[in-house]
């Protein structure tokens, strides 16, 4: 059992070296994704940890020293990763306390005490790994859950060999550390890999929504697009017609064309940025704001009557005009249709002919006005 260990060993450095690789790879192709370079790291670190422990037989301080401190790098360098995924910030050395003091205090220790401290160091970096994608605020894919049973199954496993190692020691007698260095080795190696190819789908997963995010966002405010706003609005009319009337505000910025000639095209930009910001203000988190267009934006409201929308424009439209004031010598404004769904109103594609028809009347009606469609 114990003969075929360094071979089994060399395999999974190169199956690590590999994954390092194909991790870097993809980061060359996602620079956004600053997970990949700790993560890429880590495989690298834990490759050649593996690869000495595989010299044991030869050079037994180095293999067991240097080899157990490359592989808690390694695992400390995961969580690392698994901070920048979720947005915090990371303490290297935290990251690599791990194969410090494996190395200041037990590389040199007797068997059992190596045995485990080497499985309590890395069961702590394995629960702080699970716990971390466990509290990820954003919603939990199953490939997230997957590497939280991973990590917390490789914990428990950590927690229950040092367990039965200090249960052997209690009992006295000579004691073997070779079955517990193999069960170790085969389940680490085991979980290494299988962790490995986990964060590579965790990633992946991540880079596909954030490239939906990006198609489906105004790059300049940040909001919902058109393609976006088409695609949801009509089933947020559909689903809330039970719960009251919706309406459908469309909000045209005054005088853009002339800001940009005038002023420049970054004064315009300046001018939508801050009604993005403005209006985004001056809603619920349920209600649907987007760009549709060069100097128009769409505002859904649900469960309002016709006083409660109006409300809602006019706050908008004065709290732009103040925000605005200073942009364009004062010619910074907007005007607002507004368009409610009923029974002659059923789906979006109408709502958006009325306010538009309301939009033309407080466009041709002198401007910086807000007008509800007559049925």
């Amino acid at each position: 059992m114990a003969d075929c260990l360094p071979t089994l060993l060399l395999m999974h450095s190169c199956m690590f070296a590999i994954l390092g690789a194909f991790l870097y790879l993809v980061w060359r192709e996602d620079r956004e994704a600053a997970e990949y370079r700790w993560w890429c790291a880590a495989q690298f670190a834990i490759s050649a940890g593996v690869a000495l422990l595989s010299l044991r037989g030869s050079y037994p301080l180095l293999a067991i020293g240097l080899g157990n401190a490359l592989t808690l790098w390694g695992i400390g360098l995961v969580w690392g990763g698994a901070r920048v995924f979720s947005g915090r910030p990371v303490d290297l050395r935290l990251a690599l306390a791990g194969g410090v003091i494996w190395l200041l205090f037990f590389s040199l220790s007797v068997d059992s005490v190596r045995i485990v401290d080497r499985c309590a160091i890395s069961a702590v970096y394995a629960f702080l790994l699970a716990d971390e994608f466990a509290s990820l605020r954003r919603r939990r894919t199953w490939t997230q859950q997957a590497t939280i049973a991973l990590a917390a199954a490789h914990a428990v496993f950590g927690a229950f060999i040092a367990a039965l190692v200090v249960l052997s020691m209690a009992r006295g007698g000579a004691f073997d550390p070779r079955p517990f260095v193999f069960a170790v080795s085969l389940e680490g190696l085991g979980y290494g890999v299988l962790l490995g190819f986990a964060l590579l789908a965790v990633t992946k997963e991540s880079a596909v929504e954030r490239q939906k995010s990006m198609a489906a966002t105004d790059p300049l405010t940040g909001l919902s697009n058109r393609r976006s706003f088409d695609q949801n609005a009509d089933s947020v009319i559909r689903n809330s017609r039970d719960q009251g009337d919706s309406a459908l505000l469309i909000f045209d910025l005054d005088r853009l064309k002339a800001i940009n000639d005038s002023f420049g095209h970054s004064m315009g930009d300046r001018a939508l940025t801050t009604f993005g910001e403005v209006a985004a203000k001056s809603i619920r988190n349920e209600d649907f704001l987007a760009r549709i267009g060069g100097d128009e934006f769409a505002l859904l409201l649900t469960r309002v009557d016709s006083v409660r929308a109006v409300a809602v424009a006019e706050r908008i439209r004065s709290a732009y005009g103040a925000a605005a004031a200073a942009l364009g010598d004062g010619l910074a404004s907007v005007s607002v249709g507004i368009a409610l769904s009923g029974h002659e109103t059923p789906d979006l594609s109408a709502l958006k002919e009325e306010a538009d028809k309301a939009l033309y009347v407080a466009k041709s009606g002198g401007r910086n006005q807000v007008f509800v469609a007559q049925r």
